[in-house]
């Protein structure tokens, strides 16, 4: 498995790949690339002056962007991605962030609001050349625009932002782009006159009164091998679900994309808040059971998702008696926060580059080249023991009933010692280590591995039962 790729630290795991039948996985950094890009942006001509420097200098200083290493190869982001990629698309537009920030100095900051996850907004406030104080802020779009009065227009003007305006943004800007599964981000900007300034440590008053410059829609790119992935683990029975912190808008267009769901299925995608509604009976009442087996058979997609979240949909899905055999569940993750569910889960895959290693310790199953088609090729590792174990459990069962009936009808009636009979064996047993042996290849995967109507290995016995014994009934009756 190690020449697929795969990293076998526990032993038992290479047996259980080949009954998975759900992969719980992480969309960042297992299903996308890890590496936000802006994609689409909202702006007005004759703004690239303002709009560098809002970006240039209201990031965290720590985030910068490493050149290529070789051709056709991305630049590789250090610090914030969301920084990184508004970085990378200034140099895009042949801007250099770098000459901005050597011009504002962190020490000659007026004042500076860090992100916050409660208020998902930054802002740094800085004196221009002019003398002129402005105030440079981005966030999350929707806190950010409301706070707009002001916009600028196609020729780079200040207008007023209504809340008509608003609203046609909205409908026009906003939720094409939330649609297409992108992140939005406001970039905005308010002056102050340097004769009246106001209290800096009054953040809810200083940020308020803005200047819309620009709407960004930033992606993080799928992995070019998940959609055929995808349909490989579909074609073999084993489900995909995706479990993400984005939205739900978000994270439907990943899924599609993934090919997780189609536009035609009707399958759950449910947020955080009301997964755990619908398996509680109570706000904060333990999951019941048969609440949850009413969910998880048609959730494909877990948004807005806590890792307590992942070790529940893990855990429950484990415990659901709803099919005659136990779901088998893996699980993907590289972060610390997975380590919970990873543990839980029957089989736990870590990403060999982007993992840490206490992730890496604490599981069963390194991807070594952090690719998802390295699960495909465990689990074919996986379902071909079985092949072999079915043909040789079939022979032996088969030869040894023949020969024991042939033994007792020789001692009993025909008055025969059974020892030439038992000498027969030896042969035949040396067929045993050819039968054992199988080709390690897609063929081994069942076209339907949710049938109930009889297990892989029962089919095979019927097929060749009949066969098996009348060869060896022929062949010790000769005798």
């Amino acid at each position: 498995m190690a020449s697929d790729n795969n990293l076998v630290r526990h032993l038992d795991a290479y047996e259980t790949t080949g009954n998975i039948r759900t992969i719980c996985s992480n969309k960042t950094e297992i299903l996308t690339i890890n590496y936000m890009t802006v994609v689409q942006i909202y702006v007005a001509a004759n703004t690239k002056e303002i709009l560098f420097a809002g970006v240039s200098v209201n990031s965290s200083y720590s985030s910068i962007l490493l050149p290529s290493i070789g051709e056709g190869t991305l630049s590789k982001q250090i610090g914030n991605q969301i920084d990184c990629s508004l970085l990378n698309f200034i140099n895009t537009l042949d801007g250099n962030y770098n000459e901005i920030r050597r011009n504002y100095p962190e020490d000659k900051f007026i004042h500076v609001y860090k992100f916050k996850l409660a208020q998902k907004t930054m802002s740094t406030i800085i004196q221009r050349s002019n003398s002129t104080i402005r105030m440079y802020t981005k966030g999350t779009l929707k806190i950010i625009l409301k706070k707009c009065n002001t916009i600028l227009n196609r020729n780079g003007d200040i207008i007023p932002f209504s809340h008509v305006d608003y609203d046609h943004l909205v409908q026009t800007v906003i939720e094409p782009m939330t649609c297409d599964g992108l992140d939005t981000i406001c970039i905005a900007y308010r002056d102050f006159s340097s004769d009246d300034l106001p209290d800096w440590n009054n953040e809810t008053s200083v940020v308020d009164q803005l200047t819309c410059i620009c709407v960004c829609g930033i992606e993080d790119c799928i992995r070019s091998e998940i959609p055929d992935a995808i349909a490989k683990f579909r074609n073999a029975g084993i489900i995909v679900r995706m479990v993400t912190e984005d939205n739900v808008n978000t994270a439907r267009s990943i899924a599609l994309k993934c090919g997780i769901i189609s536009s035609n299925d009707d399958y759950l995608i449910l947020e955080g808040e009301e997964f755990n509604r619908r398996i509680r009976s109570t706000p904060h009442g333990k999951v019941e059971q048969n609440l949850f087996d009413k969910v998880w058979p048609n959730l494909r997609v877990l948004a807005r998702a806590s890792s307590q979240d992942k070790y529940v949909l893990v855990r429950g899905i484990m415990a659901s008696k709803i099919n005659p055999t136990r779901e088998i569940v893996a699980i993907t993750g590289c972060h610390n926060n997975d380590v919970l569910a990873l543990k839980a889960a029957d089989v736990g895959f870590s990403m060999g580059i982007q993992g840490i290693d206490a992730v890496k310790q604490a599981l069963d199953i390194i991807l070594l080249d952090d690719n998802f088609n390295s699960i495909f090729k465990a689990v074919i590792w996986g379902r071909s023991i079985y092949d072999p174990i079915a043909k040789i459990f079939q022979f032996k069962l088969i030869v040894n009933f023949v020969t024991l009936l042939c033994v007792f009808i020789g001692a009993c009636i025909v008055k025969e010692s059974p020892l030439r009979i038992m000498i027969n064996l030896i042969p035949i047993t040396c067929h045993i280590p050819i039968l054992g042996t199988n080709d390690v290849n897609e063929s081994v995967l069942p076209v339907d591995l949710d049938s109930k109507e009889q297990s892989r290995l029962e089919a095979s016995l019927t097929q060749n039962k009949a066969l098996v014994s009348s060869n060896n009934m022929s062949s010790n009756a000769g005798m």
